[in-house]
């Protein structure tokens, strides 16, 4: 009897203790995602340092956990967000995906810097701008920045890219696409994506011949405020 006490306490533990691990391991991934979010928002509110920071200790998380798979994924949504400033950080990607043996993220890696991908594997979004690049029809960008299930970072960026895909050949639609990408970095604060919004609207101006004073004056303020973000 005291055998099968033994026994069933002995299980009893490994099972508390096996739960009490996974939930562990949850709150960790769960941290570590929290931390991604914050980089990229610091990134594209501007605030450099604290993007570097916050981005740090997101991969720290990560590499603790020996989890190279979000290593690299931390770093790919850091150069999906901020394309212009943050492509570096694919060396990043590609070294952590390697080490890993992460196929998923080794493939969106070499789609991103442009070298031979699978486009078949591509998760979403990334099959989406992959059509993109291949065609030059915004249209794959409309969907990802009118799909209920984009984030609005994701929504923000496609507006922009379409809007500066178009601006020679249609820069009345250039503004208007650079309007709604607006109204999601101004309420978000990303002042990054704010001074991006402006220079293709200041390119859509002089396209059509109009006035570009105003444009020029709050780039101008937004560039500041940029700088003292920094």
């Amino acid at each position: 009897m005291i055998n099968k006490y033994k026994i069933m306490l002995a299980v009893s533990l490994c099972i508390i203790i096996t739960a009490c691990s996974s939930k562990t391991e949850r709150d960790d991934i769960r941290l570590g995602m929290t931390l991604v979010e914050r980089a990229v928002d610091y990134q594209l509110q501007g605030r450099e340092r604290m993007a570097s920071y916050t981005y740090n200790r997101a991969v720290t998380k990560f590499r603790d956990m020996g989890n190279f798979c979000n290593m690299a994924r931390t770093a790919i949504v850091i150069v999906t967000a901020d394309p212009e400033e943050s492509l570096p950080l694919l060396e990043d990607a590609r070294a952590f995906a390697a080490l890993g043996k992460c196929r998923e993220e080794l493939n969106i890696v070499n789609f991103l810097s442009h070298n031979d991908y699978d486009i078949k594997t591509l998760p979403s979004p990334y099959d989406i701008l992959a059509k993109f690049y291949k065609t030059g029809d915004i249209a794959y960008l409309l969907k990802i920045a009118n799909s209920s299930s984009s984030s609005e970072r994701l929504q923000s960026y496609a507006f922009r890219q379409a809007a500066s895909h178009i601006v020679d050949n249609d820069p009345e639609y250039a503004i208007e696409l650079i309007d709604k990408a607006s109204v999601i970095d101004s309420k978000k604060t990303w002042t990054l994506n704010l001074v991006k919004n402006e220079k293709i609207r200041l390119n859509a101006l002089r396209n059509m011949g109009l006035p570009d004073d105003l444009s020029v004056q709050r780039l101008k303020i937004l560039e500041q405020a940029l700088n003292e973000k920094y």
